[in-house]
C-alpha cells in the first residue's frame, strides 16, 4: 500500500490502494506509539463492506459475498507491531484490537484470516528483499 508514514507520535498518515468492491482504497492512520526497532502502534480506520474483508481473507464465494453484503462497517480500530529479539532470529507480533460490536466481531474474524494470508505470503517476500 502507499503511504505517507513518518516515525513519528502524532503523526497522521493513510495507506492508500486501488478502490476495491466494498472499499475505497483509504485508511486513515494516526501513530499513537512508537518505540523505533520495537514497536509501534497507531489508529486504523476505515468504511468497508464485508465484501472488503473476505477479499482480503481470501475468500472468493458469492454465497459468502451474498451473506457479507450488507454488513458495512466503520473501523476504528488500533493496530500494533511488536519485534522480540530471541536467539538466531525476531519474533514479530502483530495486535489488531478496538473492534466493537457483533458486526465488528464479524469482521475481526475475518481480518484475522486476511493478516495470516498477508504475513504468511508477503512478509517473507520482503524480508528476502530487504535483507537480500
Amino acid at each position: 500500500m502507499e503511504n505517507n508514514i513518518e516515525p513519528t507520535q502524532g503523526h497522521y498518515f493513510t495507506f492508500r490502494m486501488k478502490p476495491q468492491k466494498g472499499w475505497d482504497g483509504i485508511t486513515h492512520c494516526k501513530i499513537i506509539a512508537i518505540e523505533p526497532q520495537k514497536y509501534i502502534s497507531y489508529t486504523y480506520r476505515g468504511e468497508a463492506t464485508g465484501e472488503k474483508a473476505l477479499a482480503c481473507a481470501g475468500i472468493h464465494s458469492d454465497k459468502a459475498d451474498q451473506l457479507t453484503k450488507g454488513i458495512f462497517a466503520q473501523l476504528d480500530t488500533i493496530l500494533s507491531f511488536t519485534l522480540e529479539p530471541t536467539c538466531g532470529g525476531t519474533i514479530l507480533y502483530l495486535e489488531h484490537s478496538g473492534y466493537k460490536g457483533l458486526k465488528l466481531a464479524i469482521i475481526s474474524l475475518i481480518m484475522q484470516m486476511g493478516w495470516k494470508k498477508q504475513l504468511k505470503k508477503k512478509l517473507p517476500k520482503a524480508l528476502e528483499k530487504t535483507l537480500g
